[in-house]
């Protein structure tokens, strides 16, 4: 599932500021947890920044874990970086909670340690003009602990030998 293919009622429900917002905490040196609209991650600004300049690489796009296409708040660039950790299914299978490991920045990274910071998401089912998949409502940083912790470690260990 591609994001370009979504037909438009669907962006303008997701872009709906009141109908679909998200709690996001981006992590790692972040002091405040806020809330964003999908908007920010579905379309470019039509008017470029002085500060930096946007391109389609800045948007989201669908993700698969265990066969669910899933839209998180993330930018396509970090996908090749993201390992899923855990994936957690509601017993209606209309939500899903994931534990993540996204080593996009990669000085954050450089022993064991660093395996312990991670990313907790939580998506909701989205059934409507004949799509299914699941988008995020919650993003946060999240230390990893215990046997998330040692699946982190194997992770950053196989990246290292590629």
């Amino acid at each position: 599932m591609k994001l370009a293919d979504l037909p438009q009622p669907v962006f303008d429900e997701l872009c709906h500021d009141e109908k679909w917002r998200l709690d996001i905490d981006p992590g790692f040196d972040s002091k405040h947890e806020f809330w964003m609209v999908w908007r920010h991650f579905l379309v470019l600004p039509e008017e470029s920044s002085p500060y930096y300049e946007a391109s389609e690489d800045d948007l989201a796009e669908f993700i698969n874990f265990e066969g669910y296409n899933i839209l998180l708040p993330v930018e396509r660039s970090h996908h090749p970086y993201i390992r899923l950790i855990r994936l957690l299914k509601s017993s209606d299978e209309q939500s899903l909670t994931l534990f993540l490991h996204d080593s996009f920045h990669e000085t954050w990274f450089k022993d064991g340690r660093g395996a312990r910071y991670g990313f907790l998401a939580v998506a909701d089912r989205y059934q409507k003009f004949d799509c299914d998949f699941f988008l995020a409502s919650y993003y946060h940083f999240a230390y990893l602990i215990h046997d998330d912790y040692q699946v982190a470690k194997r992770v950053m260990a196989r990246k290292k030998e590629q």
